[in-house]
């Protein structure tokens, strides 16, 4: 399985890599539209920040799924962001979730994959 991380946040960089376990992450790089890398990485698995402010996270999620539509999606942001939440799921994400259940669940979404 090959992951992608559009994450930008150092704290959540940090606990995907500890989470990991060694298992390969391949990060998007700052200024690269995540649609291009997941190609790129012919990714099966896309871990997001759905609060980036990088790039529009939102049209990222519709454009790997229109891309590769069979890739997992796994977004977060904060809970009380419910129109980023509902725009996500509307866009194709598989998992939408807050960023205290992302963090608290990786161990078992990264093994998952």
């Amino acid at each position: 399985m090959k992951i992608v991380a559009a994450i930008h946040d150092l704290m959540f960089s940090s606990k995907v890599n500890a989470a990991a376990q060694g298992k390969p992450i391949s990060w998007v790089p700052r200024g690269t539209p995540p649609a291009d890398h997941v190609a790129k990485e012919q990714a099966d698995v896309l871990l997001i920040d759905l609060d980036a402010r990088h790039f529009d996270a939102i049209e990222a999620v519709r454009a790997v799924k229109a891309a590769r539509p069979a890739i997992v999606v796994i977004g977060y942001v904060g809970h009380e962001k419910t129109d980023i939440i509902e725009a996500a799921r509307a866009a194709g994400a598989d998992e939408v979730m807050a960023k205290g259940e992302f963090a608290r669940r990786l161990p078992e979404l990264l093994s998952s994959t």
